[in-house]
């Protein structure tokens, strides 16, 4: 039985927070995050024809892992619905964070080598990468705490946060191009699917990407020169 987006909001907050005036503090961000990932999801699953309410239930618990750990919450997200007895939707803890299912496709560096590194390995080579996986993954970089907002924002915000690694151009051009394969199944913008996002995110989207490539390149180049 699939789970509902119902039960995994009442999961995602479950021990988190009490009420709706808790989804404001700075420690529950990440929630506000998921729920905006669920939310972007339940749209785009919709622009597609398939179940929309599936899409967000997965949006909803794909950083479910925080709750016990922030570092490792992919791994930690993953026993936690196999745990509540979600073994199909405990995928979506492990995938979310990786474009197309590939370990090296992850913002913030490469997984630290170790059980937990050839597990994730493992798993993401057993499995057939599904639409679901590729909505995640793109909600998952177009979602802040605040709102849905273009990739190009998100993956600003990100990369100042994380900074630039060694993987951080194939995860950049990964990214762009899950985006336009999205685009070009649904034969249309992604960021057209969306009423409430900001134009002026839109307009500034082409500038985001130049500072991006800009931190990529500043950072080769430094590297060069050690």
């Amino acid at each position: 039985m699939r789970i509902t987006s119902k039960e995994a909001l009442e999961l995602l907050k479950s021990g988190v927070v009490e009420s709706d005036d808790e989804l404001q503090e700075a420690r529950n961000k990440w929630v506000l995050h998921s729920i905006c990932v669920g939310d972007t999801a339940r749209i785009i699953a919709y622009a597609f024809g398939i179940d929309e309410d599936y899409a967000a239930a997965l949006g909803y618990i794909h950083d479910i892992g925080r709750k016990i750990s922030h570092p490792r919450h992919a791994i930690e997200g993953y026993h936690y619905m196999v745990q509540n007895g979600y073994p199909e939707e405990a995928s979506i803890c492990l995938t979310h964070s990786f474009i197309d299912n590939n370990i090296h496709l992850v913002a913030g560096g490469e997984v630290e080598e170790g059980e937990t590194k050839e597990f994730i390995k493992g798993y993401l080579g057993s499995r057939e990468l599904s639409l679901y996986d590729n909505i995640i993954q793109i909600c998952d970089l177009m979602c802040l705490p605040e709102g849905v907002t273009t990739l190009e924002k998100r993956l600003l915000d990100i990369y100042s946060r994380k900074g630039i690694h060694s993987n951080t151009p194939a995860h950049y051009q990964n990214a762009i191009g899950l985006k336009e394969k999205l685009e070009t199944m649904l034969g249309c913008s992604l960021y057209s699917l969306f009423d409430d996002m900001k134009e002026e995110d839109i307009n500034s989207a082409a500038k985001d990407a130049e500072a991006i490539e800009t931190m990529i390149r500043d950072n080769r180049v430094s590297i060069l020169k050690k």
